[in-house]
This record gives structure tokens, C-alpha cells and sequence, in this order.
């Protein structure tokens, strides 16, 4: 049980901590923030973009491979 209550009383050194950390912090200028931002949204639209070219390439590959066993069970229901 005293082990219990030690390390609660070390969590919330911890988060005093942490929070005296956060208050201190200096604020980013606003010119790194829009820098950042161009950045993130760049590097988003880029994943975005390479996802949906993989996604492209991987459905127009497996479409040859559908085509005949489609073609087959159409066949089949006439």
C-alpha cells in the first residue's frame, strides 16, 4: 500500500512538472507556423496522392484477373 501512495505522489510530480514545462515553453513565431503548416499540408496532399496511385495501380491489376472468372459466371447463369 506505501508503494502504491509513492508512486502516485511521483505522477503528480511528473504532471507538475509538465505543466511548469508548458507554461515556461516559448510560443513559435508566426512565420515558423505557416512554414510548418505548408509543410504539413504538402506532405499530406503528397501521401494522399502516392495512396491513390498505389490504389489505382493495385484495382486495374487485379481487373484482368476478374475479367475472365466474371465473364465465366455470367456465362454459366445463361
Amino acid at each position: 500500500m506505501n508503494q502504491t501512495v509513492r508512486a502516485a505522489s511521483d505522477a503528480d510530480g511528473v504532471v507538475n512538472e509538465m505543466r511548469l514545462l508548458a507554461q515556461i515553453g516559448q510560443p513559435a513565431a508566426d512565420g515558423d507556423d505557416r512554414e510548418r503548416l505548408e509543410r504539413t499540408v504538402s506532405t499530406r496532399v503528397a501521401t494522399l496522392l502516392m495512396v491513390l496511385l498505389l490504389m489505382i495501380i493495385f484495382v486495374t491489376s487485379a481487373v484482368p484477373d476478374m475479367g475472365p472468372s466474371l465473364a465465366k459466371v455470367i456465362q454459366a447463369h445463361l
